[in-house]
């Protein structure tokens, strides 16, 4: 048995534990001020919390998003789920988008849930950043990940989960559950970690013609991502143009940009890089893999994890 089946069965036990333990009294269902039971599997220790040890859901807002009483808004840490309209650099609602939310609706509206610290207290936007968990110790991240609707987005120091969620995403990929439909038996994506990056100083003097789709096996070229709309693909292309709006940094597959293929990459995934990635991507030959969509008219993908970047030269 490998260390992921190993974790995935452990996590099955203790969850069969703690049902039969509900369905017999020996737990009461009611929140204290002790932590939930997953939370006990970690030994990381716990940071001072910055908001509520409970607080009740008033609505979700999106898929990794709730509000609660009060006002605040709570990020769920961790993870990431598809894009909704309300998100101004996509036109319309990424696949599964809406049921995400649905999902996120159905299991936190109108609970008290825990709200577990990690290191960040707040993101940019001034929105709580926690681990939640519901009453019955259901660990709200690793539900939407199992279930296939949401990404692993892990951003250290708040990495206190990430290995049980990378495995739940593994298996989630293995059978193509819902945003990885398509994707089963393929186990995970052909994708490079955040260590294949290279440093600048080892930049070769290549130009734009010499970065290639067949370079990376099964790969596309910008221009072929009008066909691969609502796909998961590996576009190849030359950094020709970069752009920081101040809320997105842009990576220009063609000069001019309009109606040519790019990448987008968040505030949040801007610290992955040894240096800004408006700068330290430009004129470099990359390969992307991700969700292909239209915002406006042109294709594009949006860069959840620096795992999904491979630097070829």
């Amino acid at each position: 048995m490998t260390r992921r089946q190993s974790t995935i069965t452990v996590i099955l036990a203790l969850s069969i534990a703690l049902n039969l333990a509900l369905a017999a009294g020996l737990i009461n269902r009611t929140p204290s001020t002790s932590p939930p039971p997953a939370t006990q599997t970690s030994t990381k220790p716990l940071p001072a919390a910055g908001g509520p040890p409970t607080a009740r859901v008033i609505r979700a807002v999106d898929g990794d998003t709730v509000e609660i009483e009060g006002g605040e808004r709570v990020r769920y840490l961790g993870v990431d789920t598809p894009e909704t309209t309300g998100n101004p650099n996509v036109s319309q609602a990424e696949p599964l988008a809406q049921e995400a939310t649905l999902f996120n609706r159905t299991l936190v509206e109108g609970q008290v849930v825990w709200l577990l610290p990690d290191t960040t207290d707040r993101d940019r936007y001034g929105r709580l950043l926690r681990w939640v968990f519901l009453p019955d110790g259901t660990f709200v991240q690793a539900e939407l990940v199992r279930r296939g609707y949401a990404f692993v987005n892990i951003v250290p120091p708040d990495d206190r989960f990430a290995d049980l969620l990378r495995d739940l995403e593994t298996l989630a990929k293995a059978q193509g559950r819902g945003v990885w439909a398509g994707q089963a038996g393929t186990g995970v994506l052909p994708t490079a970690t955040p260590r294949a990056l290279p440093p600048p100083a080892t930049r070769p003097p290549q130009g734009r013609e010499a970065c290639r789709p067949d370079l990376v096996e099964g790969a596309i070229g910008p221009e072929a991502t009008y066909d691969a709309v609502g796909e998961t693909a590996t576009v190849v292309f030359f950094v020709v143009r970069t752009y920081n709006s101040g809320r997105a940094v842009f990576l220009n597959s063609n000069d001019p940009y309009q109606g040519y293929f790019y990448v987008v990459i968040f505030p949040e995934r801007w610290n992955d890089f040894p240096e800004p990635p408006e700068t330290y991507l430009l004129g470099r030959c990359v390969a992307i893999t991700g969700r292909v969509q239209l915002y406006r008219g042109t294709p594009q993908i949006v860069l959840r994890d620096v795992a999904q970047l491979r630097v070829l030269w």
